[in-house]
């Protein structure tokens, strides 16, 4: 436990090399994690978002949104575990567009609430992030964004483990000098 930082800043440098000079292994696990975060944004629609607004017409637009953002985000995990190849090309285009249509349903949700004076900014700017992230996918290639987003991970991944090994070892140094000043105040 003393030198848990320099452990663990190690243990994340290593792990953010590993990225950097693997990065097609590194981008299944980004889609995969993207996957669960679309179940558990589906989740969350059907949940919170769901509940918002009284009406059969919003819930049923919120219920299209979150049913296809589960099966999308379970499709992105069990496929590319169980298939390889040109199913993460598929996958991501699949992601590309059940963000799109999210966002769609979402800005067609929030126009839903026009009327009922709750404050539909957020709903706007999370649609507006899905439809830009989508966007984003499109104007890139799939499989050179993959590469990129988790060389970006590689790298901070490692800087963090560089912060935490630099804690490690001028926390050392500044416990090494603290018992002789508190040694030099009580003489």
């Amino acid at each position: 436990m003393k030198r848990l930082y320099l452990f663990l800043g190690s243990l994340l440098a290593a792990l953010g090399l590993l990225i950097i000079i693997f990065p097609a292994f590194w981008v299944k696990v980004v889609v995969i994690l993207l996957g669960l975060g679309m179940i558990a944004y589906g989740i969350y629609g059907l949940r919170v978002t769901k509940a918002v607004f009284d009406d059969t017409i919003f819930e049923r637009t919120i219920l299209i949104k979150s049913v296809a953002g589960i099966v999308v985000g379970l499709l992105s995990v069990i496929f590319p575990l169980a298939f390889s190849g040109t199913v993460w090309t598929i996958i991501i285009w699949i992601l590309i567009i059940s963000l799109i249509l999210s966002a769609v349903l979402g800005f067609y949700a929030a126009s839903l609430l026009k009327d009922t004076g709750i404050d539909r900014k957020d709903y706007f700017l999370e649609n507006l992030f899905l439809l830009v992230a989508a966007v984003v996918l499109i104007l890139i290639s799939p499989k050179q964004l993959g590469i990129a987003i988790v060389r970006i991970i590689g790298i901070a991944v490692m800087v963090i483990g560089g912060a935490l090994i630099l804690v490690d070892v001028t926390s050392k140094k500044e416990s090494g000098d603290a018992p002789a000043e508190v040694k030099d105040k009580g003489e």
